[in-house]
């Protein structure tokens, strides 16, 4: 593969990119939204208009859920030893839809790089991406209308094009909306998606307990093992919890995917459900520990727990 000093086609930082032709994928090593590759298929559906959208999913996929080797194909992605494959169509699927939430997911990537309400963030010319923003004119557009919604405070946001690295702070309204997002359904989806132990030990919980709890209400319950599809599991998985208004996690047998899947909606602002047999409870990791797990004994204890848990803070 030829690869040199270059500027990356998503971003236009200077990093190593090149082109190999034997694969036909462009490749970068971009400081600030990750490594990724592009298809040469893929890339010809790519209009440069594109490049700073796909730029923004990819900063907040790698702020969130720590992916940033990234390989986008146009369809059928393959099993690769060295980087998540996923589609275009998967990656739009994850574009706002609409103006105010393109200023949600601002306001929730802003929240991710504090560890204190108190905290001031630089936004600095790495993070225009995590705002949907392309330059510091977009840039500058976002936190103004964040400011004037009550969200955030910006030290000198009436002059923020003299400021290099606008510092910003989130207000209680900030605060008040984000745990607002926690609890909204996204949208008018309809499936809850539920990321478990796939096990005979933990079957009879998922048919006799978990999917009749879900589907009381109407909801869908999907789980990718049960689910049919020819892409690739995580690209697979990826689409489908996006496409849910909860994820039930179940962390009996302690198992690192359902870690995975829990963090990926929690990023999103999509509601967790976590649950967990008595017997595990001692294994759960520290960063999780602090949310209220649904504790159980049996498949009626859960079923019923689950059952009232999901009328009480999903709406």
């Amino acid at each position: 593969m030829s690869e040199n000093n270059a500027t990356s086609l998503l971003t236009g930082v200077a990093c190593n990119a090149g082109s190999d032709m034997m694969s036909l994928t462009y490749h970068c090593n971009d400081p600030v939204i990750g490594k990724y590759a592009i298809k040469h298929e893929a890339q010809s559906e790519i209009n440069e208009s594109d490049h700073s959208k796909l730029a923004s999913i990819l900063a907040q996929r790698k702020l969130r859920t720590g992916s940033d080797s990234v390989m986008i194909v146009k369809n059928s992605p393959q099993e690769n030893e060295h980087w998540e494959e996923v589609t275009l169509d998967n990656l739009w699927s994850l574009y706002p839809r609409s103006v105010v939430e393109i200023l949600d997911e601002a306001l929730i990537n802003l929240s991710l790089l504090i560890s204190h309400p108190s905290q001031q963030v630089a936004v600095t010319d790495d993070k225009i991406w995590i705002l949907y923003s392309y330059d510091k004119t977009s840039r500058d557009y976002i936190l103004r209308q964040l400011s004037e919604l009550g969200y955030i405070h910006t030290t000198g946001h009436e002059y923020l094009n003299d400021l290099p690295d606008p510092k910003v702070t989130i207000e209680s309204n900030g605060w008040a909306r984000l745990q607002e997002l926690q609890k909204k359904p996204a949208g008018k989806r309809s499936q809850a998606f539920v990321a478990m132990w796939f096990s005979e030990k933990t079957n009879e919980y998922f048919e006799s307990a978990i999917k009749p709890a879900i589907e009381h209400d109407g909801t869908k319950c999907v789980r990718i093992d049960l689910h049919e599809h020819n892409n690739k599991i995580c690209d697979e998985i990826i689409k489908e919890i996006n496409k849910s208004k909860y994820v039930v996690a179940d962390f009996t047998g302690n198992r690192g995917g359902v870690y995975y899947e829990a963090g990926f909606a929690h990023g999103l602002g999509i509601p967790v459900i976590w649950t967990i047999q008595e017997k595990d409870l001692v294994d759960v990791h520290f960063d999780t520990r602090q949310y209220n797990h649904i504790v159980y004994k049996n498949v009626d204890e859960l079923r019923d727990k689950l059952k009232n848990r999901i009328q009480a803070t999903i709406k």
